[in-house]
Parts: structure tokens; sequence; C-alpha cells
């Protein structure tokens, strides 16, 4: 309930650019999708969404355009076709894994 309240406070005014940090952690399958859902809706009514989430599935259903951060810096930008493509993957998991290793990070 929290998630969606501060989802609300956020559009409340119809803002054209909207900062999401992780919206969809800790809530269930049902306001996943109605958290998704709405996003794609106002994204279609013209508002920018800054999505940043380590659900990367969510990213690909979510982001026209894709930047991936390895130690707080950008190592790829574009559009995710072109990463796919470029990298030879099929999402963005195997993506992130190969530009940024599999061993365990502290």
């Amino acid at each position: 309930m929290k998630r969606r309240v501060n989802l609300a406070i956020g559009v409340m005014h119809t803002p054209q650019i909207l900062f999401l940090d992780e919206p969809t952690v800790g809530v269930d399958v049902q306001s996943r999708n109605a958290i998704i859902g709405f996003l794609k809706e106002i994204n279609n009514q013209g508002t920018t969404l800054v999505y940043t989430s380590h659900q990367l599935n969510e990213a690909e259903d979510l982001c026209n355009t894709i930047a991936l951060f390895d130690q707080g810096s950008v190592i790829v930008k574009d559009t995710l076709a072109n990463l796919l493509q470029q990298h030879q993957q099929d999402g963005l998991e195997g993506l992130f894994l190969e530009l940024t290793g599999r061993s365990y990070r502290d």
C-alpha cells in the first residue's frame, strides 16, 4: 500500500519527468502488475520515466532506452534491441553479467 501511495503522490501534479527507484520492491504480483501498467500509461501520455531497478525483466518490459551502471558509471546506453544485438544476448540479465562479470561482489 505504501508503494501505491508514494506513486500516487509522485504523479499528483502531472510531472514531465518522474524518478522511480525500485517502485515494485516488496509488492505482490497484482500490485506489481497494476504499477507497471500505470507507469506505461503515464509514459504513453508524455511523462518521461527514469526507472532504476535490479529487476531487469521490468526494465526490459518498461523502458525504451537502457543505461546499465557498474560501480557508479554508465557502461552502456542504447535501446534494448541495439544492446542485445550488439552483445549477442537475449536479455538484460545476460548482458549485464557479460559486461560486469559473474563473480560475487562486496
